[in-house]
């Protein structure tokens, strides 16, 4: 029972929640658990509480400046070619 919960948590924690989170807040999947990653090494359990939010706030000034659209369009999956 315990190893089912726990399979369950995780495909919650790393498949559908940032699915979800990225779509609403239009950020990439991959790109959320990257920066979940770095925000948590940067600044430890609370950086994994704002990862996202910090995410989704540097992706929007990224797209204000015109050096940095390519990065913030990475950041939110809409690669263009």
């Amino acid at each position: 029972v315990l190893v089912f919960t726990g399979l369950i948590q995780i495909i919650i924690g790393n498949v559908i929640e940032p699915k979800l989170m990225g779509e609403s807040m239009n950020l990439h999947p991959i790109a959320i658990l990257l920066f979940l990653m770095f925000w948590g090494v940067v600044w430890g359990v609370p950086g994994m509480f704002l990862a996202v939010p910090i995410t989704a706030i540097l992706r929007i000034i990224f797209s204000r400046i015109e050096m940095t659209r390519p990065l913030a369009n990475l950041i939110s999956g809409q690669i263009s070619k």
